[in-house]
Parts: C-alpha cells; sequence; structure tokens
C-alpha cells in the first residue's frame, strides 16, 4: 500500500516476512480444518480470527518500517536549519513512519505474548495482570514451561538485546513522556541562546533504521517460530 506513495508496485512477499506470513497461515489451515458437517468451535474461530490480525500487524510493520526507511534515505543534511523545504518535510514523514514502525513492533511482540499465553495456558496473568511479550517469555523460562520454545525464543531475545533495548527505549519516550523531537527542540532553543548551532537528530537516523531492521527481523523470527511450534 504505502510503496504506492514512491511509485512503485506492490510489496511482494520473500525473506523473514514471508516465513512469518506462511507459518500464520499454515496454523491457519488447521485452525479451520474441520470435520465434515460440523462448524468450527467458538476457541477454533477465536484463534482465526487472531491469526488474520497477525498477517494484518505484520503487514502494517513492514509498511511502516519501509517507509520510514525511503523517506530517511532522502535526508542528507546533518543540522535542521541548513536543510531545504523539501528535505526537511521528508525528514518529519521519515520520523512519522519510524516512530510509527516502533509502535507497531512491540505492539505485533505484545500481540504474539498474549496469544502464547492464551494458547498454551501459561497463565501469565496470576504474575502481572498487564503483561508483555517479554514477560510471557520471563514466566516460561521460571516456570520452565514449553522449555523447547522457549529457548528458541529467548535465544532470539538475547540476539537482538542491544537494538531491541533502544527501540524499546524510544517506543516509550514516545508514548509515556514529552514528545521526543518537542524535547530536542526546547533543549536546542536553550543552546541557541548561547549562540551554539541548531542541531538536528539526523545524524542517528541511518542508525535508527539499523536498529529498526533489526528489530523487525527479530519480530519475524519470533512469529515463524511459535507458529511453526504449533503445527509441528
Amino acid at each position: 500500500m504505502l510503496r504506492a506513495i514512491f511509485g512503485e508496485p506492490s510489496r511482494q512477499d520473500t525473506g523473514l516476512l514471508l516465513d512469518a506470513n506462511e507459518a500464520i497461515r499454515g496454523y491457519l489451515r488447521i485452525v479451520a480444518r474441520t470435520k465434515k458437517g460440523t462448524a468450527p468451535t467458538p476457541q477454533e474461530r477465536r484463534y482465526a480470527v487472531w491469526c488474520h490480525s497477525f498477517l494484518r500487524a505484520l503487514d502494517e510493520l513492514e509498511q511502516s518500517q519501509y517507509a520510514a526507511l525511503r523517506y530517511g534515505e532522502r535526508v542528507k543534511t546533518r543540522f535542521i536549519d541548513r536543510m531545504e523545504r523539501e528535505e526537511l518535510d521528508d525528514y518529519h514523514r521519515h520520523l512519522y513512519y519510524y516512530n510509527n514502525a516502533l509502535i507497531r513492533l512491540f505492539a505485533v511482540l505484545d500481540k504474539l505474548g498474549h496469544f502464547m499465553n492464551e494458547r498454551l495456558a501459561l497463565k501469565t496473568e496470576k504474575i502481572k495482570s498487564r503483561f508483555s511479550y517479554f514477560t510471557v517469555l520471563r514466566n516460561m523460562h521460571q516456570h520452565k514451561l514449553f522449555t523447547d520454545l522457549e529457548a528458541k525464543l529467548y535465544e532470539l531475545k538475547t540476539g537482538y538485546k542491544e537494538p531491541l533495548t533502544r527501540l524499546r527505549n524510544q517506543r516509550n519516550m514516545e508514548i509515556h513522556t514529552i514528545n521526543a523531537d518537542l524535547l530536542d527542540d526546547l533543549m536546542k532553543a536553550e543552546e541557541a541562546k548561547y549562540g551554539e548551532r541548531l542541531r538536528s537528530e539526523t545524524e542517528d537516523v541511518r542508525e535508527n533504521l539499523a536498529d529498526l531492521e533489526r528489530g523487525c527481523d527479530m519480530a519475524f523470527r519470533s512469529v515463524t517460530t511459535v507458529f511453526r511450534y504449533l503445527v509441528r
């Protein structure tokens, strides 16, 4: 959908995204399979709806990541006060889709955590009423639940720990505290009183995009791991 903004054809799924989508569809086929003359149970219908929700969520995450990347590639100038209007607009569009991707990334992981909690009867809500994907993993680890699956997911978590930590901190800043860009503007305005150049955060664009790519990889791999486990 968003590729149309750049005059490009629709995405053809490949790589990790394709793996995740195929794993979900494989589980969906099992859930939708019923004996002749019988209707799916309410629980089966619930899981089927959940699968379609996952497919949509992954699609939206990839599209947001892609748009953030394409607009980020257009940002070449380091300082905001040196940007032409067109580049400044591209920078703001990059920030919009980047922040959107951040929120969607952790929404996918939390959706996966809640799905696992219900599908595998992990009872994480007894530990914490409002829990995240990482709370679910901690519950599995501490109580030795589905240890083969937990080991694979834990390996993914630790393998992507550094970029995920940076991304989660940025997401929390975006959602829970003063808007990060507004805070930067306020700090720079204060610096300007002392004759210092107003500086943008554009020097972080490439690094942030690299972290986002790795975060998305982790999410796609985690979804694939869970749904392949369920259809073994």
